[in-house]
């Protein structure tokens, strides 16, 4: 399913489908490359070791001499005719060397002719009769070493009998520059330089397109990333902030980072990894068994036996380790709470109850200890070893096929270099299928997000609301947590006359918050309606109805811009003399003055740091300089200075003016200033009044207070 999931999400927002082939051909020719390149290393060390020479007959072991007689012995009559002429115009020569067993037994030197012979018949067949006639050019008996240094026509004399002599003759024969002779070195020194030329093309090749692949690689990523973050940003304005679950703003947060990265990881390891290892995997295990077939088998089962053996036990041994850090974390945190009970020790006489407690922590911490130090060194030493003693018995079953001539050191070369080249690529592919397991988690939990609905769209018929002059009103509103499904407001119906200052109270600030995002319709009730100016403002156009609304909200009171950016909010329609206006009414204009470069000075997060009441106070001018006829404030929960507190209030004063204000009130002076004071407890609108009222006639409202009393209190001392 998850699998499923990272394939769409790749689908629908991956738009460079150009760059995402070409990164994966990048990526295949890559790993193609690098085959090339062990090909020509076991070209240039089979030059080095045979000097491009075939060898004479005599040095032939035994076994390689009754091959090659039933070899001879194959051929037709016709063939070993034909061949010994090349060598020698003495007919009755002729006659008696093609013969299959003459009589007597034929010499040494006879057995050299029939050899030389049967190579010049498999380089013709192999490779091509110009090939054939260069290891015997005008006639020659080759009685001289430079006659016999032929190239690649040595290797393909030596592998004739098997298919990589095929191939490498069946590409000796479209590359005449392996084999044909210039000079007194013969073809060597022209072979040697065309493997150097070829190596190093295929080398700036690899490298070019290596630096490629990462461009490619980096471009898709980043284009699939963008489109996702892109998305998520789009839809968590769309789903209105009770559609985000009530952890808050953590999980678009963690969707919009480290989810949206794990997606990115996997992509990009799919594009690097997932094509370029199992090819270069394969082809080395197919170049491996290649060279040779059973000691290439030899590896794998040794190959097994350390997984087997060697990894299964460290892993063993791994987990022994991770299991003692456990175990070690928890008993040095009781160690450090037994240090922590001094006065309770010298209080109640306990010296000889919490010495002993700590001799038996010291001795769980020693066991939790030694289990982890020898699991740590225990793990990786113990799989070297076996790794080590394979190698050993691999090479000695390497030295005794080179010995016996049915390994090359050249092929001993290639593979062993081969057999390291693997491990590269097998770590690279498991380190991909990790990230691509994290980026298919993320996906589906990206998935899962965008396919979420939010309710506060607006209607095609939506009317144009005006400023409001009646009254507010909800009636028989039910929200609950898109989430989890629990009720947050059940059945609260009540109504706020125009210029009326009211404030909400209660002990769950999620309730209080859901009740004020349903008038500029962050969120929709999923019953009952809101009104105002008697217009279900569900039949409403967002931008009339969002006009009419101000929110100052203690989590977005400013952002990292400017002061003038934080109030105007980039809005060409405001100037800067309307933003001071704003700011001098929202008694900000005089620490703004202040700060290092006035209205242009950076603040927020990432720039200039600013009081609590200070931030308040921007917050504040942002919402006054739209002049809107509802004004939604939250008031700082923090400690705020008096003269601050004084300031605030005679904003709140003048702007009051022909303007209704809801307050989410956390000051005493606020509810006795309000007309009205609602309580919210449990989802319901439990009372109702002035604060007087409530003060007198609702026990809960009292105790409510004087709790929140008692919490400012003590955050003043703190303070």
């Amino acid at each position: 399913m998850e699998t499923a999931e990272f394939d769409r999400l790749k689908s629908d927002f991956l738009r460079t489908r150009f760059e995402r082939w070409a990164a994966i051909i990048c990526s295949i020719v890559v790993a193609l490359s690098y085959l090339l390149l062990l090909v020509l290393l076991y070209l240039f060390v089979d030059l080095l070791v045979s000097r491009g020479m075939v060898g004479q007959y005599s040095q032939l072991n035994p076994a390689r001499q009754s091959a090659f007689a039933a070899e001879w012995e194959r051929r037709s009559e016709a063939e070993r005719t034909e061949a010994i002429q090349r060598l020698t115009d003495n007919a009755d020569i002729v006659k008696r060397l093609a013969a299959g067993k003459p009589e007597p037994a034929p010499t040494m030197g006879e057995w050299e002719q029939r050899w030389r012979a049967g190579i010049y018949l498999s380089l013709r067949e192999c490779v091509n009769p110009e090939a054939a006639e260069t290891f015997l050019p005008n006639g020659s008996t080759l009685a001289d070493d430079q006659a016999q240094r032929v190239g690649v026509l040595a290797l393909v004399a030596r592998e004739r009998n098997r298919w990589p002599g095929k191939i490498v003759g069946w590409v000796a024969s479209w590359n005449s520059w392996m084999w044909r002779t210039t000079g007194p070195d013969g073809a060597n020194v022209r072979y040697l330089t065309g493997l150097f030329l070829l190596a190093f093309v295929i080398a700036v090749v690899r490298g070019l397109l290596v630096a490629a692949l990462a461009y490619l690689a980096s471009v898709v990523t980043l284009d699939i990333v963008t489109r996702i973050r892109r998305a998520l940003y789009l839809h968590t304005y769309r789903l209105g902030s009770l559609a985000i679950r009530t952890a808050g703003p953590e999980e678009p947060i963690n969707l919009f980072t480290k989810q949206t990265d794990a997606v990115g990881d996997a992509v990009r390891a799919s594009l690097v990894t997932s094509y370029r290892s199992p090819v270069l995997v394969i082809g080395l295990l197919v170049l491996i068994l290649v060279v040779n077939f059973w000691l290439a088998v030899s590896f794998l089962l040794l190959a097994f036996l350390v997984w087997l053996i060697g990894g299964q036990v460290a892993a063993h041994f791994r987990r022994e380790a991770r299991l003692g850090t456990r175990q070690s974390e928890s008993s040095l945190a009781l160690l450090v709470e037994s240090l922590g009970l001094l006065r309770l020790v010298k209080c109640y006489q306990m010296e000889r109850f919490n010495q002993n407690r700590v001799e038996r922590q010291l001795a769980e911490l020693g066991r939790s200890g030694w289990r982890k130090l020898r699991g740590d060194a225990l793990s990786r030493p113990l799989l070297g070893a076996v790794a080590l003693i394979a190698g050993v018995a691999l090479c000695y079953l390497a030295g005794r096929a080179v010995l016996a001539e049915e390994f090359s050191v050249a092929g001993l070369v290639a593979m062993a270099v081969a057999l390291v080249a693997l491990l590269p690529p097998i770590a690279d592919w498991f380190n991909a299928q990790r990230k691509l397991r994290r980026g298919r988690e993320a996906a589906a939990a990206i998935t899962e997000f965008l396919a979420r609905r939010g309710d506060a769209a607006e209607a095609v018929d939506a009317e144009y609301l005006p400023a409001l002059t009646s009254r507010l009103e909800f009636r028989a509103v039910r929200v609950e947590d898109p989430g989890t499904g629990e009720t947050i407001l059940e059945n609260v119906s009540f109504a706020v006359p125009a210029g009326a200052r009211v404030a909400i109270v209660g002990p769950d600030l999620l309730q209080r918050r859901a009740l004020i995002d349903l008038i500029p319709r962050f969120i929709d009730p999923n019953s009952g309606e809101v009104r105002i100016e008697d217009k279900n403002i569900r039949w409403v156009t967002h931008e009339s109805l969002r006009a009419q609304v101000a929110s100052v909200r203690q989590d977005d009171w400013i952002f990292t811009d400017t002061v003038a950016n934080n109030i105007g909010c980039g809005d060409p329609q405001y100037n800067l003399p309307q933003i001071i206006e704003a700011a001098k009414l929202a008694h900000a204009h005089q620490f703004i003055e202040k700060l290092p470069y006035g209205y242009e000075t950076v603040v927020g997060e990432h720039g200039k740091s600013l009081k609590l009441g200070e931030r308040f106070r921007l917050a504040l001018a942002r919402a006054l300089l739209r002049d809107p006829s509802i004004l939604i404030v939250e008031e700082p929960s923090g400690p705020v200075d008096e003269d601050t507190l004084a300031l605030l209030d005679d904003t709140l004063e003048r702007a009051s003016s022909g303007r209704t204000i809801i307050f989410l009130a956390n000051r005493l002076s606020t509810l006795r200033s309000s007309d009205r004071v609602f309580l919210l407890r449990d989802g319901h609108l439990e009372a109702s009044g002035t604060h007087r009222d409530l003060w007198q006639n609702n026990e809960y409202y009292r105790r409510l207070q004087m709790v929140a009393d008692a919490t400012a209190e003590a955050t003043t001392i703190k303070e």
